[in-house]
């Protein structure tokens, strides 16, 4: 059975994304554990899980999502030394979203950005609160985020059924 290990950026991202893992693929193994973007942390996970997949999910708030991307794998390669950068790319996949997750909500609903972060669009028509988050797993529209061309859930979909 394929395990995967989700590093997420918060506490409510966990029970979210075990929740998304679960509805693509019910078979797969999923565990958890958050740390901030640049926290040292993430790459000390990496090494101690026996996962065979690693996924960073992080939020862009609107900057370059390659860039992050790209400064992410640096700084796993530079505090990973054991692993070639061959290796540790067959076992990490980044993720990163334009705003933050809360787009696949938005998206999934069919509702407009406008320019603000998504959390504050759905605080606005629906008095969304960051902890409910892991509620809206069962509930988004995974068909319509593919559908749309969301990227970061194509991403997080491919990595998640990558044998």
């Amino acid at each position: 059975m394929k395990s995967i290990f989700i590093i997420t950026e918060d506490a409510y991202g966990c029970g979210f994304f075990k929740g998304v893992v679960r509805r693509i693929n019910p078979k797969i193994k999923v565990r958890c554990n958050m740390a901030g973007a640049w926290d040292p942390k993430k790459v000390r996970i990496f090494l101690s899980t026996d996962a065979d997949l690693v996924i960073d999910c992080l939020d862009a708030d609107g900057q370059d999502t390659n860039k992050i991307t790209n400064d992410q794998y640096d700084l796993f390669k530079k505090n990973v030394r054991n692993l070639s950068s061959t290796e540790i790319l067959k076992k990490l996949k980044i993720v990163v979203f334009k705003y933050e997750v809360e787009e696949w909500i938005i998206f999934s609903n069919n509702m407009k950005l406008f320019g603000n972060k998504p959390s504050e669009v759905l605080w606005e028509k629906m008095k969304y609160e960051k902890l409910k988050l892991p509620q809206y797993a069962s509930t988004i529209d995974l068909d319509a985020l593919e559908q749309k061309g969301v990227e970061s859930f194509i991403e997080f979909k491919r990595a998640v059924n990558d044998p």
